[in-house]
């Protein structure tokens, strides 16, 4: 709620003394009731609310003068600033740049906040940043781009969701680091990864290997290549490759099973508890202190803290507030995936877990630990499955399979390779150990290749709404009050939620159908879609390749290219006639004056001629254009004041119904 009502400060502040207040008289006035006081129950959730709504406000950058976005708009716009900033985390590679998430530290010697994505064009003897870096430059801000097709993926939002803004796009010679700065903790677990990945590479191990290695340990996905990481999402294990939850959990397992002999002594639990929280944040550190990582330890600090307490506690209740105080340091989490999926996993294992393994009992050791480890995988993916099917829209079927052979090695997999991180940072060479989790990485990666390799088990392309995500968890949390109580109260919740379930997807399916024209954006081509009742015909000058954000398209509207053909010269639609003109620049037709002009493969015309001869509505020009005509068409339909669409800007042009809007997010 905080991210979007927005209110005046001095509503706010009168909202939290009266809310306050109230809470406080209704508080005295509980305590001394006999009976239960409905009115200070919903006092206690108005001021969660409250506290809530006023953290995430708060840290909106709108509300913070000193941010970037406020912060000396005119230099922001049209000069090229001093920039002073930190290199707070590295992010994958692109193909001709470096990238790097900053925290800005001042702008033209002035004191600003904010983070900001810098784009270094690549060049092999100019040495990487590293995290905690500092460094000067001079540069323009740009504005991150969105998604410039309908249901594209949008990176603007992810990034925004990140804090991060603006955007920097400098030469790999635009810059200078400063030296004989501060070392933030930061900064030294940075160094610290960068050591141990540096001593790793001298013992040998294959490129796809050390990729791997870097991810299980070190939360470095950078070095994976695109297939290596599409086998592992296809086979449903991509989140062994991400530390988060999953790895902390299962070290924070053994080390518990290690330390209970600690249980026998005096203060035996609080050495322990310690010596757990050391080892917890000791990881992170290795790991380099990452976002998500950090969050990991974090929740199941609380976890390790309510598993040594003498009284009895509520895993639950544990989670809860290891969520509470996280949303509280930074309330966006709730916004980034891997938080969702994190949570939702965890919450998932401990309300269906048990239940599940109830499901068969056995005394047989091998099989009891085999089921506890499929009850596990299973709950874990129904916590996830919702939000999985929503922003991946797939489904890998041999889940289980993989989890099954893989989770329970995984602590001896993590095991392993922190001892052989420890051995490597001390200086010393463990060949053996080395040969032998080479081994082990490679026989994973084998393993995973192979359960890949079965496409027919891969379910694709699957179309989930937000709608559907939401009604999809009031379900599971139906079924885990029910768990909790069989009641009568609590079926009719389950049998509620079902219903709800199959009318989103009545709904869904008996929906007014989408017409519409759309001419996409993609470089070097043109793209142009028409949809009505429910078939899609594609154009294309490109029918050899179908792009991904057409795959987009055909998710998000549920339907499939009915036919593909190569782009026509003349298109009706909705009573409007669209002309397109491509390199050979021909359009003067007899008796033919469309309403709209689309611009295709850098036509040498006379647009201000044209716009004479035919009167047009409006000009567009997609991505197959080059951006200089662009600007000098734009110029000339500036002067003669006719509306100019650039599909580079401001994305996909569509038609719809009898409108014309501009999409974007």
């Amino acid at each position: 709620m905080g991210s979007y009502f927005e209110f005046s400060s001095f509503i706010i502040l009168i909202t939290g003394v009266v809310l306050f207040l109230t809470f406080i008289i209704s508080f005295f006035l509980a305590k001394r009731s006999f009976l239960q006081n409905p009115v200070f129950g919903i006092l206690v959730f108005m001021m969660f609310l409250y506290l809530g709504f006023l953290t995430s406000y708060s840290q909106l950058p709108k509300n913070n003068p000193d941010h970037i976005v406020n912060s000396f708009p005119t230099e922001l716009k049209e000069g090229s600033p001093i920039i002073v900033a930190e290199v707070l985390e590295i992010l994958k590679p692109g193909m001709y740049q470096d990238r790097y998430i900053l925290k800005l530290i001042n702008l033209n010697s002035n004191y600003v906040e904010g983070k900001l994505l810098l784009n270094v064009s690549k060049d092999s003897l100019t040495p990487n940043l590293k995290i905690g870096q500092r460094l000067v430059t001079i540069g323009r801000f740009e504005d991150l781009k969105g998604n410039l097709n309908p249901y594209q993926f949008n990176y603007s939002q992810y990034m925004k969701v990140l804090g991060v803004y603006k955007q920097l796009n400098i030469s790999n010679h635009q810059f200078q680091t400063l030296k004989n700065l501060p070392t933030s903790l930061r900064s030294y677990a940075g160094k610290l990864r960068d050591q141990i990945i540096f001593n790793l590479k001298k013992q040998n191990f294959s490129k796809d290997e050390l990729a791997v290695i870097q991810a299980l340990l070190l939360g470095q996905r950078q070095e994976l290549s695109p297939e290596l990481q599409q086998n592992y999402a296809a086979a449903g294990v991509i989140h062994i490759l991400a530390v988060s939850g999953l790895h902390v959990g299962i070290i924070l397992f053994l080390l518990n099973s290690a330390l209970n002999f600690m249980d026998r002594w005096k203060y035996g639990k609080s050495t322990k508890t310690l010596f757990l929280l050391i080892s917890l944040w000791g990881f992170a550190l290795i790991a380099g202190l990452s976002p998500s990582v950090v969050r990991a330890v974090s929740m199941f600090s609380f976890v390790a803290i309510g598993m040594q307490l003498n009284r009895r506690t509520s895993i639950l209740n544990t989670l809860f507030a290891s969520l509470l105080i996280l949303l509280l340091i930074n309330p966006f989490y709730l916004f980034q995936v891997g938080f969702q999926l994190s949570y939702s996993a965890v919450f998932a294992i401990v309300v269906f877990q048990p239940a599940i393994m109830r499901i068969i009992n056995t005394k047989n050791k091998f099989f009891r630990y085999l089921w506890k480890i499929v009850s596990v995988t299973l709950a874990a993916q129904i916590g996830v499955l919702p939000l999985s099917l929503y922003y991946f829209h797939q489904f890998p079927g041999l889940f289980l399979v993989s989890n099954i052979l893989i989770l329970p090695f995984m602590g001896l997999i993590l095991a392993a390779g922190i001892i052989l991180i420890l051995f490597v940072l001390i200086g010393l060479n463990p060949i053996l150990l080395s040969k032998t989790y080479a081994w082990m990485i490679s026989a994973l990666n084998n393993y995973v290749a192979y359960i890949a390799s079965k496409d027919t088990f891969i379910i694709r392309d699957i179309s989930f709404s937000l709608m559907l995500c939401v009604v999809f968890f009031v379900f599971l949390i139906s079924i885990s009050f029910l768990l909790k109580k069989n009641s009568f109260k609590n079926i009719v919740f389950v049998f509620s939620s079902i219903i709800f379930i199959q009318l989103v997807f009545i709904y869904e399916k008996y929906q007014k159908p989408i017409n519409e024209f759309v001419i996409f954006h993609r470089a070097r081509n043109t793209d142009i879609g028409i949809t009505h009742n429910n078939t899609f015909n594609y154009y294309t000058t490109n029918i050899q390749q179908k792009p991904s954000f057409i795959n987009d398209y055909e998710i998000g509207n549920k339907l499939k290219v009915d036919t593909s053909f190569k782009v026509e010269n003349i298109y009706s639609f909705t009573g409007k006639d669209i002309l397109v003109i491509d390199s050979l620049g021909i359009y003067d037709l007899p008796n033919f004056y469309p309403k709209l002009i689309l611009l295709t493969n850098s036509p040498k015309i006379n647009l201000e001629r044209l716009i004479i001869e035919l009167k047009p509505e409006q000009i567009i020009a997609d991505g197959s254009n080059y951006k200089n005509l662009i600007e000098k068409w734009r110029q000339t339909a500036l002067n003669k004041k006719l509306p100019f669409h650039a599909t580079g800007e401001k994305g996909a042009f569509i038609i719809k119904s009898i409108l014309t809007r501009t999409y974007r997010k």
